[in-house]
């Protein structure tokens, strides 16, 4: 027959027994204090809602100073958490999961210096991605102005190393094209201009009409200057620029399209060209010396350094800022290391051989009288150096005493050998051309007594003693490594103790210097170090001891051969060779003597220009293709003559341009003798 179970606490007794436990749980868990309820909740794996727990707890008790400092305590631990958790995915390039953290830190603590920089600096990161993109997408087609944008990034961050490799690149294609920023792209076209001792204002006309550009001349540049310029295929931007270098002008491009041109004088310059200040951060060089740099090539006079930031301020002209930038970043670069792996290797070899009989060294006899006591026993007494008659004659052999001083036989049975190897192996980093010390030893006091008015003083110096290794390296552009070795192993000898009771050392020392040049990870042995010591020594009894075999058996002799040897090996390895900066850097123009400037007088390729500001009518180089001519403009004066063009020849290159004949006397002195000009 199957019994029936009985469900739990059927009996009177159980359920009695649960309706007593089961309020008492609840009531437990009721009585649980809210912060050990927050901090189970967090070491459950919720840390937001344990702290906000915390936190509407304490809103609610604003005065309990325990619930206080659990809500801090938990609070700054899960911020540290997050820290640890942005800074983690910063590093592996999540940017997105970095700011999500570095958010919700600002969420739990407002006034976190920390995550406001890093929050900031992620969203500069982010805006100057995008313009790094945007700048990548119009470097081909439109350098200037991703060279802008790229500035404009380098001026948040100098150390944003996508933005410098854009702008090397873009610099690069720059200089291959030589192409203005400053100028609209229409004046870049190519023109063909022909002007025989002409006004320089009425060539300026014809250049604003053709060029679609404007000119505006400071009163005191003079109406009466004259030129002759032959043009051929070259633009409107170097006409300009040229005939402003032959007639001692300069221009300040106002906007793309408005040039104002003023003389070129000091005074000038003074009014119309425009001054940067510009702020460099020197990471690696030394402010002085990047000072004293500028002062001496690009001649700036308002500079200053500011050694606690290194930092320097210029004011000086845009394009002398420009040198300054360039050269600035050709010498603020981080410095080369290496790290020196040594292995001091000293092998010590002794061999002691003590083989032989060790006889008694001395043997002396005196002379005595024999005495006899009461008990019969006969005594010898020495005589202390005189003998009376009878004493002489009563003398016999028992009058003779013999002294053998020891009478013990020894025999040597020694034969000592030892190998001491003694290694080390420093290992220590060093930039270029700086000094590092390896010192493996003890520093012993060296006690010296100073007497001063019947008062005696101590004072205690310290001596190195042990292994020490000093390395200078420096490092070339190829790698190789140049090093300044200094090796010195010195111990104590010997302890002394002079007669005032001092002790002094006695150090020997072996001392090796050298320079010498290795590659990078090879290996250079330094040896040489070699100390001998070999001593012999014996006893034997004479003439016996002299025979080769015999000299063992009659006597003792003791051989001690010793050898130290000192090896280092030393291993340099480059951890970080010198940068070198792009050809823009280290190789450009910079102006003539007395202008300084980034962009030089130039004409594009396949040009030709002559020009005579003179008035004196250069000859005219000729034009290979007759270019369209265009009309000059009615000026107040009489209009200028305008030759006619030229019958272009079958299969060839037209002849060449003939200037008009002069005009008539009485026309001379106020038409201009000839101007054309064509347009490709």
């Amino acid at each position: 027959m199957k019994r029936a179970s009985l469900p739990l606490f059927s009996s009177p007794p159980r359920r009695l027994l649960l309706a007593i436990v089961l309020p008492l749980a609840l009531l437990s868990a009721c009585m649980q204090s809210p912060p050990e309820m927050g901090r189970q909740m967090i070491l459950q794996g919720d840390p937001e809602g344990g702290l906000k727990l915390l936190q509407d707890q304490l809103r609610a008790n604003p005065d309990d100073i325990k619930l206080r400092a659990t809500f801090e305590r938990q609070r700054q631990f899960y911020v540290q958490n997050l820290i640890k958790q942005g800074d983690a995915a910063r590093a592996t390039g999540d940017t997105a999961t970095a700011l999500a953290s570095f958010q919700h830190v600002l969420q739990w603590d407002s006034g976190n210096l920390r995550a406001k920089e890093v929050v900031s600096n992620i969203e500069m990161d982010l805006r100057h991605a995008s313009m790094l993109k945007y700048a990548g997408t119009i470097k081909t087609e439109h350098p200037e102005d991703a060279m802008v944008t790229v500035d404009q990034i380098l001026q948040d961050n100098p150390r944003n190393l996508q933005a410098r490799r854009l702008k090397d690149e873009i610099q690069t294609r720059l200089n291959r094209t030589n192409l203005k920023p400053q100028l609209a792209a229409a004046l870049r076209t190519p023109i063909s201009l022909q002007f025989r001792d002409q006004s320089l204002t009425s060539v300026f006309d014809i250049i604003s009409r053709i060029g679609k550009v404007n000119f505006i001349f400071d009163r005191d540049v003079s109406p009466q200057l004259k030129t002759t310029i032959f043009a051929r295929d070259t633009t409107v931007e170097d006409v300009i620029n040229l005939l402003l270098a032959t007639n001692q002008l300069d221009k300040k491009i106002l906007n793309e399209n408005t040039i104002l041109i003023y003389p070129k004088r000091p005074d000038k310059d003074r009014d119309y060209k425009d001054l940067v200040m510009r702020t460099f951060y020197v990471g690696n060089a030394d402010p002085k010396q990047v000072l004293a740099m500028l002062k001496q090539m690009v001649k700036t006079r308002d500079v200053y350094i500011d050694d606690r930031l290194n930092m320097i301020v210029m004011r000086d002209t845009p394009e002398a800022i420009d040198v300054a930038e360039r050269l600035i970043a050709a010498i603020d670069l981080p410095q080369s290391e290496v790290d020196i792996s040594a292995q001091i290797l000293e092998v010590t070899t002794s061999d002691l051989l003590n083989l032989g009989i060790q006889y008694p060294k001395s043997i002396s006899a005196t002379v005595g009288t024999n005495g006899t006591d009461t008990t019969t026993t006969t005594t010898n007494t020495a005589y202390s150096g005189a003998l009376s008659l009878a004493d002489l004659a009563a003398f016999n052999r028992s009058n003779v005493l013999v002294n053998f001083g020891s009478p013990t036989i020894t025999a040597n049975l020694t034969h000592d050998k030892g190998d001491t190897n003694v290694l080390a192996s420093p290992n220590i980093r060093v930039k270029n051309k700086e000094k590092a010390k390896i010192l493996i030893g003890d520093r012993l006091p060296v006690i010296t007594n100073t007497t001063s008015n019947g008062v005696t003083s101590e004072n205690v110096n310290y001596q190195d003693v042990g292994l020490t290794l000093n390395v200078e390296p420096t490092i070339s552009i190829d790698g190789d490594i140049s090093m300044k070795v200094t090796l010195e192993v010195s111990n104590i000898v010997d302890t002394i103790t002079t007669q005032t009771g001092l002790r002094v050392y006695q150090v020997g020392t072996r001392h090796a210097e050298t320079v010498m040049a290795s590659r990078d990870s090879e290996t250079q042995v330094l040896g040489g170090l070699l100390s001998r010591n070999d001593q012999v020594s014996g006893s034997a009894i004479p003439g016996l001891g002299e025979v080769p075999v015999l000299d063992r058996i009659f006597g003792s002799k003791s051989t001690s051969k010793g050898k130290t040897e000192l090896v280092l090996l030393i291993t340099p390895h480059v951890v970080r060779n010198l940068p070198l900066p792009s050809s823009y850097i280290t190789q450009f123009d910079s102006g003539t003597e007395g202008s300084i400037s980034t962009e030089p007088l130039r004409l594009r390729s396949k040009s030709t220009v002559n020009i005579d500001s003179s008035g004196s009518g250069a000859g005219n180089p000729g034009i290979q293709q007759n270019p369209a001519i265009v009309q000059q403009p009615i000026q107040p004066a009489p209009q200028p003559q305008v030759p006619q063009p030229q019958p272009q020849q079958q299969g060839g290159n037209p002849p060449p341009a003939q200037p008009t004949p002069p005009p008539a006397p009485a026309q001379e002195t106020q038409l201009p003798k000839s101007g054309t000009m064509g347009r490709h």
